[in-house]
């Protein structure tokens, strides 16, 4: 499960820079475990001579390709396996967490991106020096722009929103607050139509702030319950708590999200669920608005005031299209 990733490595640093999200991340056992990089010793370390450990490249890789320069990346195989040369020594103690074992460290300094790191002592601090680099890479500020407009605006974003994004990026050395304000702000974010598909994770969650519910509407003592109305729910829907299908996380296509099973999904969550969670709804009209704002599209609004029950009426706004896009 990925989950304690998340909380631990990923949301304290949202709001922060970059670099420390990418420090972070890289120090989490459940990232080393999953990349394997805790098996990774120097080929002429003293574990990789004495116990024939050797080098794995999986943390390496994905640091260049999915973290930082991206898959396009201006970087190299060499590149690759000097930055996992680099990276030895990374590994975690079950009761203390993260820790750096120059044991298991290759001696000697790595070159990565044309910049030599490390000596004859193995430092953790020249592994910060590394990623620091990587974290603040002119190709890092152009795939992160676009990977956050593809998240949250389009899958086909405007290549102005990108640049902004990108000069933001470079300008404040990786300030995610100030990457979150240029896209609240930016004319490209904010086109009449929406064109993003919500991901399950998103159409719950958007369903459930516009039911209005308050903590005693979750059951939260009932883990079967909460299994049955929301794990179980995202599963069908194509995306399971804390299990993506690879490392680099659940799809960013639209496609991917709206197929015949995954959208029936959906439909069968919003016909059903709100009645169990919340047993006094509100009227459909007055729903329309919570959860689509203003612009309610005749189709939709015709189906609320139409419906026979309460439930009916939110199930169907919620089964609606215009309800399926951010």
């Amino acid at each position: 499960m990925q989950l304690p990733y998340v909380e631990e490595a990923v949301r304290p640093h949202v709001t922060g820079r970059f670099e420390d999200m990418l420090r972070a991340v890289m120090t989490q056992p459940l990232m080393l475990t999953y990349l394997d990089q805790h098996r990774s010793a120097g080929p002429n370390s003293p574990v990789g001579r004495t116990r024939g450990r050797g080098l794995n490249e999986n943390l390496a890789r994905e640091m260049l390709e999915l973290h930082t320069l991206g898959a396009d990346g201006p970087y190299s195989q060499t590149d690759v396996t000097e930055l996992a040369k680099l990276l030895t020594g990374l590994t975690f103690n079950m009761e203390r967490g993260f820790e750096f074992r120059p044991r298991l460290a290759e001696p000697g300094a790595e070159t990565v991106l044309g910049i030599s790191y490390g000596g004859e002592t193995a430092r953790l601090d020249d592994i910060f020096a590394a990623v620091d680099a990587l974290a603040t890479h002119p190709a890092t500020a152009a795939h992160i722009a676009r990977k956050l407009a593809v998240h949250f605006v389009s899958d086909m974003p405007d290549a102005g929103l990108v640049d902004a994004l990108s000069d933001v990026f470079t300008a404040t050395g990786g300030d995610l607050a100030s990457l979150t304000e240029t896209l609240l702000t930016h004319p490209a974010a904010w086109q009449p139509e929406a064109r993003n598909v919500k991901r399950p994770v998103d159409f719950i969650g958007s369903a459930l702030r516009a039911l209005d519910l308050v903590p005693r509407h979750i059951p939260l003592s009932a883990p079967r319950k909460m299994d049955a109305l929301f794990a179980t729910p995202l599963t069908l829907m194509g995306q399971p708590p804390g299990q993506p299908p690879g490392p680099d996380g659940f799809a960013e296509d639209d496609f991917d999200w709206i197929t015949p099973q995954r959208l029936a999904a959906r439909i069968s969550w919003a016909m059903t669920a709100p009645f169990q969670i919340r047993r006094a709804l509100p009227r459909p009209e007055e729903f329309a608005r919570a959860a689509l704002g203003q612009d309610i599209p005749a189709p939709v609004r015709s189906a609320a005031r139409g419906a026979e029950t309460r439930a009916e009426g939110i199930g169907l706004i919620l089964a609606s299209p215009a309800f399926q896009r951010v």
